[in-house]
């Protein structure tokens, strides 16, 4: 198993939650080295192919190569007013049947009869809780998805004190992170995780809100379009409490509480991103107002980028930066506005743009999803 970075309350987990595998035969080169450098995966075919409906074997044999790592049940999803979606189920005996009964349903491309965002996300509310998947948005490229038709899922959701979030997050940046083409895009223009993009259109309306980065990753393409296999480069780190087992129950409660951070590579460790006692994916409702800043990184620094807004009426910006600094640990605090009501996040851009091979050089970043803040509420 990877090892457990726990700084302050929180315990970070590795995970890879889009990613396929089309061939029975591959199951084992997929998962290989994942356990090294993970925590987690889910398998997620596209759900609109006849093997898609053989993955309850694919993940039965998964499981009986890593016993006791936790492999969750997913589908890619073509997905109404966009492209592709992620969801992932809870591990229980429906998990196959859920995933293939919603497939069958609501699938653009695969389903029988046209779906709509309302109809899909009624049918997924319906399962008992402890069977209900977390949906995401998948390389959320230009002309993928927007901020019209997120608001609409959003809307849709019924999320409540009740009813946990289905719409959990976004992917920041592209998967296929080998690929030349994916290489060459810049990742600070990125709608997902670029400043004033998707995900800060959400945190805008201070909904908690998941920035996940994954591999999506084919092995059946690996022989003539290679690509990095599970845990070498893009990965999630899910936030789970210190001191409490890292349960697939706990991963799924930090991926719905917005507790997460977006990771090229394995270069830096954060330690503490806080203001005051809230940490990321909490709410910050007043107080004295301190943010503070730790990582550990094993690579140099171009900068450290603090984004966010500290009033509703002005657009998401970079608010503070930090310029270079040398591999170590770095720390950094400072006061917020005591009136703030917004968000912020983390942008961490390594110096070197050296990649794993066979991928070209391209920037490395290590992004946070967001901490809210609401000095107008009561805590």
């Amino acid at each position: 198993m990877a090892d457990k970075i726990t700084r302050g309350p929180l315990r970070w987990l590795r995970g890879d939650i889009h990613n396929h595998c089309e061939d029975h035969a591959l199951v084992a080169e997929h998962l290989a080295g994942a356990c090294d450098t993970l925590d987690f995966i889910a398998l997620t075919n596209h759900a609109q192919k006849p093997v898609f409906f053989e993955q309850h074997r694919m993940i039965e044999q998964a499981r009986r190569i890593l016993p006791g790592f936790p492999i969750f049940f997913g589908l890619e999803w073509n997905a109404p007013l966009g492209g592709h979606a992620g969801l992932v189920f809870p591990i229980g005996e429906r998990e196959a049947e859920n995933a293939y009964a919603f497939a069958a349903a609501h699938d653009r491309l695969g389903a029988a009869a046209p779906s709509s965002v309302e109809a899909a996300l009624e049918h997924l509310n319906a399962l008992p809780a402890v069977e209900r998947p977390v949906l995401f948005f998948n390389h959320p490229a230009a002309g993928q998805w927007s901020t019209e038709s997120i608001n609409r899922y959003l809307a849709a959701d019924g999320a409540s004190v009740e009813v946990a979030a289905l719409v959990v997050g976004i992917e920041a940046l592209h998967g296929h992170q080998a690929h030349a083409k994916v290489a060459a895009m810049d990742p600070c223009a990125y709608p997902g995780g670029a400043v004033g993009g998707l995900v800060d259109q959400v945190y805008a309306c201070q909904r908690p809100f998941s920035l996940l980065l994954n591999s999506d990753f084919h092995v059946h393409k690996q022989r003539r379009q290679p690509d990095y296999p599970l845990g070498i480069f893009n990965h999630v780190r899910v936030g789970v409490e210190a001191g409490h087992p890292p349960t697939p129950e706990a991963i799924f409660a930090g991926l719905r509480r917005g507790r997460t951070c977006a990771s090229q590579g394995h270069w830096l460790d954060l330690g503490d991103f806080s203001v005051d006692d809230r940490f990321i994916g909490d709410t910050w409702t007043g107080g004295p107002g301190v943010l503070r800043v730790a990582f550990e990184a094993t690579e140099a620094i171009e900068k450290v980028e603090l984004i966010g807004q500290w009033q509703p009426n002005v657009a998401p910006a970079v608010l503070e930066c930090l310029a270079s600094r040398p591999a170590g640990r770095c720390e950094w605090t400072l006061e917020i506005p005591p009136d703030v009501q917004g968000f912020v996040r983390l942008r961490i851009i390594a110096e070197s743009r050296a990649r794993p091979a066979p991928g070209p050089p391209a920037p490395k970043h290590f992004l946070t999803s967001a901490i809210l803040l609401d000095a107008s509420r009561d805590r």
